[in-house]
């Protein structure tokens, strides 16, 4: 399988985000999470320093909440259909972190979440940062499932990949795999027929575009304790997709 025809990179060369890939969100709702940041785009929780892209974390108050934090996408400026995602990443370390880099449709043609999807590339947990969760949603009734393992060396860079084609998706860190599915299905609501099932390999059939960010806080991670340091940051160092 050769995946080497590179079709979107950033490696944060600029004196700012490039607006022209990314989106930088603003909101503060919780995101079905139970998540206690808000996403700012009016602040240095999101900037580039050293040719690397730094989410910072903080404990101040804005609007209605406690603490402030990043969240980019690149939702309407880049979106593909199978491939191979490499991103490089040095995780925060703290109870009640949580950095991701996911993937959600451009354009859901099977509706509401989970039914349009949603694939996880990396998810980690402040308070043990060593563990490495990848994750596909799907289904309805929502389902979820994805293999999860240990690195070494959490102080350091580490390369998050992600390979999906029509038949599996394969997550790899540093270019060693841990795990893959070809196990998944989707249901849909029809307003006539109810639920219907979509012909496999619905709903990872569709194009999708790359989220990163920085909870703080939430149901998957816990919540930051009197031991939590701020400010914590998320640092990537690249991002390439291939096709």
């Amino acid at each position: 399988m050769k995946l080497n025809n590179l079709i979107f990179e950033d490696n944060f060369d600029k004196e700012t985000l490039d607006l022209t890939k990314w989106n930088i969100e603003h909101a503060g709702h919780g995101f079905g999470n139970n998540e206690w940041q808000f996403y700012r785009n009016d602040s240095d929780n999101v900037k580039i320093e050293n040719n690397q892209l730094v989410i910072t974390a903080k404990k101040e108050k804005y609007e209605h909440r406690y603490f402030t934090s990043g969240k980019i996408t690149t939702r309407s400026k880049f979106s593909f259909q199978y491939g191979r995602v490499d991103i490089t990443a040095k995780l925060p370390i703290g109870q009640g972190f949580w950095p991701a880099l996911w993937m959600m449709p451009e354009k859901s043609k099977y509706g509401w979440w989970p039914s349009c999807g949603e694939i996880d590339i990396m998810e980690s947990l402040g308070h043990d940062p060593g563990f490495i969760y990848g994750t596909i949603h799907y289904g309805n009734p929502h389902k979820y499932h994805g293999p999860r393992t240990r690195i070494e060396n959490i102080n350091d860079f580490h390369k998050y990949s992600l390979i999906w084609t029509e038949e599996e998706i394969i997550w790899l860190i540093d270019d060693l795999e841990y795990g893959r599915t070809a196990n998944w299905f989707s249901k849909s609501y029809n307003k006539e027929k109810g639920l219907v099932e979509n012909e496999y390999p619905a709903p990872f059939n569709q194009e999708f575009y790359l989220i990163i960010n920085l909870a703080v806080g939430g149901n998957f991670s816990g919540y930051p304790n009197k031991e939590t340091n701020f400010p914590t940051s998320f640092i990537i160092d690249s991002v390439k997709v291939y096709n």
